[in-house]
């Protein structure tokens, strides 16, 4: 009975299949396509699932939503004191707009996509780079630097279809001819910048101890003459009061006078030889007891 059908009849299922597989696709969570038809784009869809495509006739291009990343090879410039430098880079991106990116990109696949970044990313790298010392690569500069490649990177990759994310420097090094040589002059810039804040610091220290010491002279000349003016106005008030307390009684002045004159006079173990008339020891005789 086979010999009666028709041979298209016969591999019809097979037809059936292979038509059926070449016009389903789908499209992942994580991925984008794009419709050609004899290379020439006819429709992109981005929501995923199943999708229908005309067999043999169009083709289907996949593009990741997904951020990524790609290293870039090393890169060499001249910063702007003449120093040569390799910069090792890599970049965070996505594809947002595969339409763009297709229509841009050439060839439009991953390695095509890298190829673009490198030239993008390796001409922005030397541009800024190019324009700082390698000192500023030590410093906080360096992420003014990276902001200002970033920057660039998106403005010249947006209109590829490309959100870059991030740029970032992995690795800055000297070449190895160049190493020793560069890190000596730097040695040497550091001792003298040392040199330089020790004695600014030493021309401060001394500035400030010359005024701490004028400081100081003048607060106790104040205070001594403070000190002298306290005590002559002390000293006037306590001769003021004994002169009047005196005077009320000068016999009690003579007698406190002469207690003193005696205070002052005879010391311990002091021996004197008066006459018990004399006037300097009256006071003393007054005390004996009479016989």
């Amino acid at each position: 009975m086979l010999k009666n059908i028709p041979m298209w009849l016969r591999y019809s299922p097979l037809f059936v299949f292979v038509v059926l597989a070449n016009s389903l696709f789908i499209v992942n969570q994580t991925t984008q396509a794009i419709v050609l038809r004899f290379g020439e784009y006819r429709r992109i869809h981005t929501e995923p699932g199943l999708k229908i495509k005309i067999p043999f006739i169009e083709d289907v291009m996949f593009y990741e939503t997904r951020i990524l990343d790609h290293d870039l090879p090393p890169i060499e410039l001249l910063t702007q004191d003449k120093k040569r430098l390799w910069v090792n880079t890599y970049t965070r991106y996505r594809i947002s707009d595969p339409l763009k990116f297709f229509q841009s990109v050439t060839p439009a696949s991953e390695s095509g996509l890298h190829l673009r970044l490198e030239a993008i990313i390796s001409s922005s790298v030397r541009n800024v780079l190019g324009k700082v010392e390698l000192g500023t690569m030590l410093r906080k500069e360096r992420s003014d630097n990276m902001h200002q490649i970033l920057e660039e990177v998106r403005a010249i990759a947006e209109p590829l279809g490309i959100k870059i994310i991030d740029v970032r420097i992995i690795r800055a090094e000297l070449p190895t001819e160049n190493r020793n040589a560069v890190f000596a002059r730097m040695n040497s810039e550091l001792v003298r910048f040392a040199k330089e804040s020790r004695a600014k610091g030493e021309e401060a220290a001394i500035g400030i101890r010359a005024k701490a010491d004028k400081d100081k002279t003048i607060i106790l000349a104040e205070a001594n003459k403070k000190s002298e003016e306290i005590r002559g106005g002390g000293d006037a008030q306590a001769i003021e009061i004994a002169a009047s307390a005196f005077g009320a009684d000068p016999e009690f002045y003579e007698f406190y006078r002469t207690l003193e004159s005696y205070r002052q006079s005879i010391k311990p173990g002091s021996t004197f030889l008066l006459s018990t008339n004399n006037e300097y020891t009256k006071h003393l005789t007054n005390c004996l007891p009479k016989k």
